[in-house]
């Protein structure tokens, strides 16, 4: 079993250093085959791992490699971890990741630089799978820096554009913010418990501390801090909007079944720690639930398809935080999973229509392109229903059990919040379709000559993606029984509040059909509103679309101060005040020397009256 995960972990990496060695010589067919063939043999052999842990019984067990880090106090090896939650979350990567890879084939066929896209793409998938198997705390930074790392190169992957090497700066920059709270939190973590490894640390917390301790407060706070950079949640969201000038696939990859999962995953891998600190589960639901009804509100005067999309990834995150806020661990994975399916459905739905039109990504020059994409808009209009919460889409059955579960433990505002954002995303997706596929088109007939549906190459794994969005909730829903995705996860302690479990019991409840019912409701609202009315309609409401203006008043009240600052270093500070103080101690020594050569005259005499002066000099010195 060994080598089989080393085999999954470490092929992608192996094709990042080949693709990028050898990306100037190597054909674009060999290119694609490779990074989409090491993506689908570490799929393999995940499935592979998966299929034996549950036809053998095996139980959670770890790997070390090797020794890593032998400092006194430090001692951190390489050590992986197998159980249900690693599991789980590799095959969602490698699985969504194959078929964007195979999707990446089509969408950048036109572009230069295919095989360093690729090898990018593939260090991006090693990374995550990092993240995820680590078994402890300092390997899981590393995959969480990589993942980093990976970002910034795949947003900023068009370079030579200023809007996209500046989203990519700041996406970078941004998730350093956080990235600060979890290494602090990793040292505070050697403090507390002399390890990183994520076991121990769950069972020396139980055993070492009281509940609510003010530093396990502090510890799962700082946890939090970081989750809030990857997961994009408020204050730490300005970069996911911008990391839309990336490709459209790599849009995909982030926010599908990579990086902006990586905070949640911390909090439900950790989530023995979380559950020994009420405040911080707190400040969890109020923040996210926060986050999550400001990129609804967001997301409802977007005029940028992606863009829409991304609001919608940060309000979806939201809502897995709000069930971690109750304990309901499984309802956040469970609705991780379906959000991936459906999320990379509709990211790559829209890819097919951004690439087709040759870039173009606003919604005012698009309409009417359900006659032309013909098969893209159907696959798109899966994905709205299925993330809006209509049964018996996927996201229902996810989206509704955490509505239930904040429910049930008391939660009201939590509940509210959460119901709130499932109305506004049923309104705003279906908002998004009629803008794209409905309606007049607003292309000249030489742009309609020019576009057309996507090839196969890019409908296929769009069209298995449908697919799960369409079945992926019966992996966590059952009628009569526990589902299987629940047996799967309780074994590491990853379950429903109370012992409940997902079956009909617990989701069938009038909380749910109103939620359903009310889902479908703004989703009809938004039809009538953007095909009968459209016209009528002004332009968007421009609080929501500048996003209330946060990153106006970032600039203003941390921006603008640096930026000066940084100016009066460079005009004031350095010329006058460093380089000054550099200019004067060289000229001060210029002039000790000077003097210094006056007392190098060459004439004895002087020499030897230099002497007088030095005896009698010490002759003053030892007298008194």
């Amino acid at each position: 079993m060994q080598d089989i995960l080393c085999v999954g972990l470490f092929l992608p990496l192996i094709s990042f250093l080949l693709l990028l060695a050898s990306s100037f010589t190597i054909s674009r067919r060999l290119a694609g085959l490779i990074a989409c063939t090491s993506i689908f043999i570490s799929f393999i052999c995940f499935v592979i791992l998966f299929y034996l842990c549950m036809t053998h019984n095996i139980q959670p067990f770890s790997v070390s490699l090797f020794d890593w880090i032998s400092f006194k106090g430090i001692e951190t090896d390489f050590n992986l971890r197998i159980d249900p939650l690693s599991l789980l979350m590799t095959l969602i990567i490698t699985g969504v990741g194959f078929l964007i890879h195979v999707y990446s084939i089509g969408y950048m066929d036109h572009e230069k630089d295919y095989a360093r896209y690729f090898a990018c793409l593939n260090f991006f998938v090693f990374a995550m799978l990092l993240l995820v198997l680590a078994g402890n705390l300092v390997l899981l930074f590393v995959g969480w820096e990589g993942v980093g790392l990976a970002s910034y190169l795949l947003i900023g992957f068009y370079y030579d554009r200023s809007s996209a090497a500046q989203a990519a700066t700041k996406a970078f920059v941004v998730n350093r913010i956080g990235d600060a709270g979890l290494l602090v939190g990793l040292l505070l973590t050697f403090y507390l418990f002399g390890t990183t490894d994520i076991a121990e640390i769950s069972r020396l917390a139980k055993q070492n501390f009281v509940v609510d301790a003010s530093i396990i407060t502090l510890l799962t706070f700082l946890y939090f801090w970081g989750a809030t950079g990857k997961s994009a949640q408020l204050p730490l969201y300005t970069w996911l909007p911008d990391a839309m000038e990336g490709p459209t696939p790599v849009s995909a990859l982030i926010h599908a079944a990579t990086m902006v999962t990586a905070g949640v995953y911390l909090v439900v891998r950790m989530h023995d720690v979380f559950l020994m600190s009420p405040t911080t589960l707190s400040i969890i639901g109020g923040v996210c639930a926060v986050s999550s009804l400001f990129a609804a509100l967001c997301a409802l005067s977007q005029t940028d398809l992606k863009r829409v999309l991304a609001y919608s990834t940060m309000s979806q995150l939201g809502l897995m935080f709000l069930a971690c806020a109750v304990g309901a661990f499984y309802a956040a994975m469970f609705h991780l999973m379906s959000h991936a399916f459906v999320k990379a459905l509709l990211f790559l739905s829209a890819g097919n229509v951004v690439h087709m039109m040759h870039g173009t990504t606003e919604m005012d020059k698009m309409g009417g392109l359900s006659k032309i994409f013909t098969k893209t808009h159907w696959l798109f209009l899966i994905g709205v229903l299925a993330l809006s919460g209509i049964p018996p889409l996927s996201a229902f059955f996810s989206k509704e059990l955490i509505l239930e579960q904040d429910f049930a433990a008391g939660f009201n505002t939590l509940f509210i919040a959460g119901f709130v954002v499932s109305m506004l995303t049923a309104f705003y997706l279906t908002r998004a379709y009629c803008l794209t596929f409905t309606g007049p088109s607003h292309l000249s007939k030489e742009e309609l000559a020019t576009v057309k549906e996507a090839p196969p190459v890019m409908l296929i794994p769009v069209a298995i993606l449908a697919l799960l969005a369409i079945g992926g909730g019966f992996f966590g829903f059952a009628f009569d029984q526990p589902p299987s995705l629940e047996k799967w996860l309780e074994g590491i302690g990853i379950t429903l509040l109370h012992g409940a479990t997902a079956t009909a019991h617990t989701l069938f409840n009038l909380e749910t059909w109103i939620a359903a019912a009310g889902g479908l409701f703004f989703i009809l609202l938004a039809a009538v509103i953007y095909t009968r009315y459209r016209d009528r309609l002004g332009k968007p409401f421009t609080l929501f679309n500048k996003s209330f203006y946060v990153n106006e008043i970032y600039w203003n009240v941390i921006g603008r101060p640096l930026a000066a600052f940084s100016r009066w270093i460079v005009t004031k500070a350095e010329p006058k005040v460093f380089d000054g103080l550099v200019l004067e101690t060289v000229q001060a020594t210029q002039k000790v020397a000077h003097g210094l050569q006056h007392m190098q005259s060459g004439q004895i005499r002087s020499y030897i009256a230099w002497m007088v002066v030095g005896m009698a000099f010490l002759i003053v010195y030892f007298v008194f």
